[in-house]
């Protein structure tokens, strides 16, 4: 079950998320007084601005894992700069929504395949704990057949998306780059194994159990 770690001294929230979360019993969410010592890398984090240095805070968290971070606060304690492509809910808040954003990030930490993505470390962790260690490339290529795991991914789309290749410039050679970094991954698939494998079809490229 997902840990929320919740950063903050606001009762009413923490309370909120709390029982929701014994209810419905999806979540965990645990009171934390301090970020900075602790690896939350890949953990959804609920930053409340009812703590000292809140925007310091924020600037040193977004930097670490921007996705996974939830910002509460009221208006008056920020600026647009300071929250800028990240989530945040405004108080008062309507905890029925912030417990959806919450639901949404952890469906996006764990997809349909049941693999638990670390963009810190750039590895894919399976439910039996088997993890993956891959190199950037190999991250991205694995991210984009995760994020389409129903549907094949054509090597054009693979190429723009993994090195901003555009399709009326994609040539032999840079088919065979794209070939063999899937070679590669299939290889380090098979030495650590993970629960997954690539397949190709006639469509493209497809990640599956």
């Amino acid at each position: 079950m997902e840990i929320i770690y919740y950063f903050g001294s606001d009762k009413s929230i923490y309370d909120s998320l709390e029982s929701l979360s014994k209810i419905k019993k999806n979540f965990i969410i645990k009171n934390i007084d301090n970020i900075t010592k602790r690896n939350l890398n890949d953990s959804i984090l609920i930053l409340d601005d009812s703590f000292k240095d809140f925007l310091k805070f924020i600037r040193f968290y977004s930097k670490k894992n921007k996705a996974n971070l939830i910002i509460t606060t009221k208006k008056e304690n920020i600026t647009v700069s300071s929250i800028q492509n990240l989530k945040f809910f405004l108080k008062p808040i309507k905890v029925i929504d912030l417990y959806k954003e919450i639901l949404k990030k952890i469906r996006n930490n764990v997809n349909d395949l049941s693999i638990r993505i670390n963009h810190s470390d750039f590895s894919l962790v399976d439910k039996r704990g088997k993890k993956l260690n891959l190199t950037e490339k190999e991250f991205k290529l694995v991210e984009i057949l995760l994020e389409n795991s129903k549907k094949a991914s054509n090597k054009k789309n693979l190429l723009y998306k993994v090195w901003g290749i555009h399709s009326d410039k994609a040539d032999s050679l840079n088919t065979r780059v794209l070939e063999t970094l899937i070679s590669r991954i299939r290889k380090k698939i098979i030495v650590s194994k993970i629960n997954i494998k690539i397949i190709k079809n006639k469509s493209g490229y497809i990640l599956i159990k």
